[in-house]
């Protein structure tokens, strides 16, 4: 199984905000067979996070027994990801299907096999959120001149950091080296400063939702830092919105 790739990052990264998911939530056997069914037809990329957001691996559905109510999905390539992943108490799955992201949690797979290759076997999980919601699709920002991030840490130093992708709940952070360390999950940074190019600069509130490795290539790996907005004023939504309308027409320029 091959590693994710940056552009692929910004499709199977958590929903950033929680809130309000209960009409988007899907609780049949039958409703959620049909979700992993499409994910198995397409062979799309599916996260998977698990140690508290810590660790991630790629993976794909391979095949999804109803009548059992289990599937099977890729084994990862890298072998003490793999051993790790059967430790955890519980893994998160999040994924992009046609613009509508899918997430849902499930208790420790276990090892298997299928059509006599390795596998995992994954037990349904008890509900599965489909959400089309607009704030929270998440596009990538420029490599070339990337967007920044300004923040003041607990003791009190300032640190700027590049942006992976934006969305209107929250934004993803590259970090470096050991940075993941100065960041601790449920912590509010107040008047955090982006700049956003030619669309301005904005300051706001975040919480830090997540910090996890993400694996780009057989030998490389870079941290991920993910934060919501928290209370984001009407300006800075427009802002936003602003900015999204035109990622989207440069990212549909690029694409044809």
């Amino acid at each position: 199984m091959r590693m994710m790739s940056e552009e692929e990052i910004h499709g199977v990264s958590p929903i950033h905000d929680a809130q309000d998911i209960a009409p988007y939530l899907l609780k049949t056997p039958l409703e959620i067979a049909y979700v992993l069914k499409m994910l198995e037809q397409t062979h799309t990329n599916v996260a998977v996070y698990f140690n508290a957001g810590h660790d991630m691996m790629l993976t794909r559905v391979l095949q999804v027994d109803s009548k059992n109510k289990q599937f099977f999905i890729d084994i990862g390539g890298h072998e003490p990801t793999n051993a790790s992943l059967l430790l955890a108490d519980k893994a998160l799955y999040v994924t992009a299907l046609d613009g509508v992201k899918i997430q849902f949690s499930t208790l420790t797979p276990s090892r298997s096999s299928l059509d006599g290759k390795p596998a995992f076997l994954v037990q349904f999980p008890n509900d599965l959120v489909k959400l089309q919601r607009r704030e929270f699709f998440r596009l990538t920002t420029p490599i070339t001149t990337p967007y920044t991030i300004s923040l003041k840490l607990a003791n009190n130093s300032s640190i700027s950091l590049d942006l992976h992708d934006i969305s209107l709940g929250g934004v993803g952070i590259w970090l470096k080296a050991e940075q993941h360390k100065l960041f601790e999950l449920g912590t509010i940074i107040h008047k955090a400063t982006l700049e956003l190019g030619g669309v301005g600069r904005m300051q706001v509130d975040l919480e830090i939702r997540n910090v996890h490795l993400i694996h780009l290539k057989q030998d490389m790996s870079r941290w991920m830092l993910g934060v919501k907005f928290v209370d984001l004023s009407r300006s800075n939504e427009s802002i936003l919105q602003r900015l999204m309308v035109q990622l989207e027409r440069d990212k549909k320029a690029l694409t044809g």
